[in-house]
C-alpha cells in the first residue's frame, strides 16, 4: 500500500504539472484532462492512504523521526544536492535546493517547538505557496526564503 500511495501521488504532482504546461500552451482540453486526471491520482492516493492509517506507529516515535529527516534535509540532503546542481550549470534547480533546505531547517524548529509545548498551546500555521515555508501565527509580507508575497500564503 505504501508503494501504491508513494506512485500514486507521484502520478497526480507530474499530471498537475503538464496540466499547467498544456494550459501554458493552449492546450485547453489537454489541460483540463490531465487536471482531471491529476485530481483522481490524488482521490486513489488518499485511498491508499486509509488502508495504511491502521498499519501506522506511535505518533512520538514518527515525530522524532521526521525531526530527524528534516536534520539531515538541511544539513546533508538538500546542501548536496545544491552543490552538485551548481556543478552541472542548473543554477536555478541549485537556488531551489538551497530554499528547500532553509525550509527545512523552519520544519525542524517548528516540529521541535510542538514536540516541547506541553500545555498544547493553539497557533495558526501559513504555508508560502511558493516555495513552502511555513510562518506561524500570520504570513509575513514577504517570505523570508523567497521573498513571495503575503497573499501566497495559506493558512
Amino acid at each position: 500500500m505504501a508503494e501504491a500511495f508513494t506512485h500514486m501521488s507521484k502520478k497526480s504532482a507530474l499530471n498537475e504539472l503538464y496540466a499547467k504546461r498544456a494550459k501554458r500552451e493552449k492546450r485547453s482540453l489537454l489541460s483540463k484532462l490531465l487536471g482531471a486526471v491529476s485530481r483522481s491520482e490524488h482521490i486513489h492516493a488518499r485511498r491508499s492512504l486509509m488502508y495504511i492509517r491502521g498499519k501506522m506507529g506511535d505518533l512520538d516515535e514518527y515525530l522524532s523521526q521526521l525531526v530527524h529527516s528534516k536534520h539531515i534535509d538541511t544539513a546533508q540532503r538538500y546542501p548536496q544536492l545544491s552543490e552538485r546542481l551548481n556543478e552541472a550549470g542548473q543554477k536555478k534547480a541549485a537556488e531551489a535546493f538551497e530554499q528547500l533546505s532553509q525550509v527545512a531547517a523552519v520544519h525542524e524548529k517548528l516540529l521541535n517547538a510542538v514536540i516541547e509545548d506541553t500545555a498544547g498551546g493553539t497557533r495558526e500555521y501559513y504555508v508560502c505557496d511558493v516555495c513552502g515555508y511555513i510562518a506561524p501565527d500570520q504570513p509575513p509580507d514577504n517570505c523570508p526564503v523567497c521573498n513571495a508575497v503575503k497573499e501566497k500564503f495559506k493558512p
